[in-house]
This record gives structure tokens, C-alpha cells and sequence, in this order.
């Protein structure tokens, strides 16, 4: 689980400094030889994907998802491990089938061989990369939903 947990944390890390420095050669390319990088928008756009669903895995991992605060701080603790473990079932569901039609996308677009336009780089591996996420959020809901974690008092600061 150790691992599954630095990788929530250092893929997303790495795709977005990877995008940082693609979309600031692509500028400093256009500013200097008046031609953009070849793919930097598609590959970018890709990446972006791969981002956003190892986000969804570190939203989970660290319970910083939305919560109706209202209702959430009138719960006893014994109740707010029980609504915590209903949504995170409910989110369990929701995101194994979306991991199967990632997955069948994955496949599909790999029989596809689609590549991208200017270097030909296939896809399916982004794609992939983006299943892996949420793969990843799947695995955490599991773990939430069979020994969720002790929810503190909330604080109220004023």
C-alpha cells in the first residue's frame, strides 16, 4: 500500500512538470524559431488526461473530496464511519465501471493503433497510463470501503 501511495502522489507530480516543460518549450519555440513544437498540443492534452485520473486517486487516498459539512458535522462518530463507508461503496461502484470501459477503451484503442499526428506516438499507452489512475482510486475505495479509516471530531474555528 506504501507504494500505491507514493505513486498517487509522485505520477501526477511528474505528468504536470512534464506539461510545464512541454508547454514552455512550445512557447519559447514559437517565440524563437516562429514554429511551435511538433504534437506539444496533443501530447499535452493527453498527459492533462493521465493527470486528472491519478487526481481522482489522490482525491480519494486523502479523503479530500467533497463533503456536505452540515450534515457531516452533526454525525456521531460511529455514524460518520458508517455514511463513510456507504459513499465510499458508492464511489466504488461508480469507479470499477469506470475502470472496465477505460479498460475496454484502452483495448480498443489499441487495435485502433491510433497515434498521434506529427511523431506517431500510440495512444493506448496514455490511455493506459489514465486506467492505471483510476485503477489506483479503485484499490483505495476497497480499502475504504472493507477498514475505513477513524474519522477525528471536526473543529470548528472561529
Amino acid at each position: 500500500m506504501r507504494i500505491l501511495r507514493s505513486a498517487i502522489n509522485l505520477v501526477p507530480a511528474f505528468l504536470l512538470m512534464c506539461m510545464v516543460l512541454l508547454t514552455t518549450l512550445s512557447v519559447i519555440s514559437r517565440f524563437a524559431i516562429n514554429a511551435p513544437l511538433p504534437d506539444d498540443y496533443e501530447l499535452t492534452r493527453l498527459l492533462l488526461g493521465v493527470v486528472v485520473c491519478w487526481g481522482v486517486a489522490g482525491a480519494f487516498r486523502n479523503e479530500s473530496h467533497i463533503y456536505l459539512d452540515v450534515f457531516w458535522g452533526r454525525l456521531s462518530d460511529k455514524m460518520k464511519n458508517v455514511v463513510g463507508r456507504i459513499g465510499a461503496l458508492i464511489s466504488l461502484l461508480i469507479m470499477s465501471g469506470y475502470c472496465t470501459a477505460l479498460f475496454i477503451k484502452v483495448q480498443d484503442t489499441m487495435r485502433a493503433h491510433l497515434q498521434t499526428l506529427d511523431f506517431g506516438i500510440p495512444i493506448w499507452g496514455f490511455q493506459a497510463a489514465a486506467w492505471l489512475g483510476i485503477l489506483a482510486a479503485v484499490v483505495v475505495l476497497l480499502k475504504q470501503v472493507i477498514s475505513p479509516a477513524r474519522h477525528e471530531p471536526v473543529q470548528i474555528l472561529m
